[in-house]
C-alpha cells in the first residue's frame, strides 16, 4: 500500500522532508476548543511554514476548523506564506444544539495555495499541481441534464454597471449542460430538499465507518475526504496530513489512488490509523463504494 504514518512532532518530522516534494496537504487539525488534551490551540505559523516548504509550488493546503476560531486558523495559514483562495463549507445539520447559541450546522475549511512558480500553465507543466480537478468531482444531475441554456453567461457580468445580464439565444447562442454533472460548488452538505441536490452529499461519520475500536471524537467522513483529495490533489500524487488523527485522509487518499504521508503525535492513534486503513483499503470484504454514479 502506498501510505506511511509517522509518529512524532509534526514540525520535527516535516523538517526532515524534502522541500517541494508533496502534492497537497489536506488535514483536520486541532480546533483549539479544549475538547481533548491535544486540542489546546489551532496550529501555529511555525507548523504551516514547514507545510508550505514541503509542498510543491501551486499545491493546495486545506484545513478544517470551527466557526469560532476559523479566523485564527486562516490567519496563521496566510502568515506562513500561503494565499487564501477559498473557503469550503461542510454543511452538517445533525449536530447538537449548544446553550445560548444557534445550533451548529457547518464547519469551514480553509483553502490555501502555495504561490505559483511562474504562470498557472508554467507551474502545471513543471510541478504538476495548481489546477483543481473539476471534471472528476462534478455532482451528477438529478434527472436529464439541461439543454439549450443561453451561452456566454460569464461575459454578461456587470457588477452593478449598466449592461444586459440576461442575453439572448439569438445573439449569444446556446449551450447544453455538461452531461457528467454540475460544476462542483464550495458547499458540501446534507440537505433533504430536492432543489439542493447540486451539492455533494457528505453526512457525518457512522459508527461502522469510524470503527468500534476508534475512540477519536472528531472523525470526518471518508467520502468527504475522498472528494477533497480528488479535487485538490493530482492523480497518483502524494497527500500530506500533518495531523493524521485516525487516518481518514489516508483512507481517502489510498482509495483515490494517491500516496499518503500522515504524521501523528499519539501512538494510540497511529495504531488505530493503521487498522482503519487496512480495514477500509486492504480488506476484500469491504468494497469501496463509488462517489458518483458515472464513475
Amino acid at each position: 500500500m502506498n501510505y506511511k504514518i509517522l509518529q512524532g512532532n509534526n514540525i520535527d518530522i516535516l523538517k526532515t522532508v524534502e522541500a517541494n516534494s508533496m502534492d497537497a496537504c489536506i488535514t483536520d487539525p486541532p480546533y483549539g476548543m479544549g475538547m481533548e488534551h491535544w486540542d489546546g490551540s489551532v496550529p501555529t505559523v511555525d507548523t504551516w511554514q514547514e507545510v508550505i516548504r514541503v509542498l510543491k509550488p501551486g499545491a493546495f493546503c486545506l484545513s478544517f476548523c470551527s466557526p469560532e476560531l476559523y479566523h485564527r486558523m486562516a490567519t496563521a495559514v496566510e502568515a506562513s506564506g500561503f494565499k487564501i483562495v477559498d473557503m469550503i463549507q461542510w454543511m452538517v445539520t445533525t449536530k447538537m444544539a449548544k446553550h445560548n447559541r444557534l445550533k451548529p450546522a457547518h464547519e469551514p475549511i480553509v483553502v490555501a495555495q502555495k504561490p505559483f512558480d511562474g504562470s498557472l500553465k508554467q507551474n502545471m507543466d513543471k510541478w504538476g499541481v495548481g489546477q483543481i480537478n473539476v471534471d472528476m468531482a462534478r455532482v451528477p444531475w438529478d434527472g436529464k441534464p439541461p439543454t439549450g441554456w443561453v451561452a456566454q453567461g460569464h461575459k454578461r457580468r456587470t457588477f452593478g454597471k449598466p449592461g444586459n445580464t440576461k442575453g439572448s439565444k439569438e445573439v449569444d447562442g446556446t449551450e447544453d449542460a455538461n452531461p457528467t454533472g454540475r460544476y462542483p460548488s464550495n458547499i458540501i452538505g446534507q440537505f433533504d430538499e430536492p432543489e439542493h441536490q447540486k451539492y455533494f452529499y457528505a453526512p457525518r461519520t457512522t459508527r461502522k465507518e469510524k470503527g468500534e475500536y476508534n475512540d477519536h471524537p472528531t472523525v470526518k467522513p471518508i467520502n468527504l475526504m475522498r472528494y477533497l483529495v480528488r479535487i485538490y490533489s493530482p492523480k497518483e500524487g502524494t497527500v500530506l496530513d500533518p495531523f493524521n488523527g485516525t487516518g481518514t485522509t489516508g483512507i481517502g487518499s489510498v482509495q483515490e489512488g494517491r500516496k499518503y504521508i500522515g504524521i501523528e503525535l499519539e501512538k494510540h492513534y497511529v495504531e488505530v490509523s493503521e487498522k482503519r486503513i487496512k480495514d477500509h483499503c486492504e480488506n476484500p470484504n469491504n468494497t469501496i463504494e463509488k462517489l458518483f454514479d458515472y464513475e
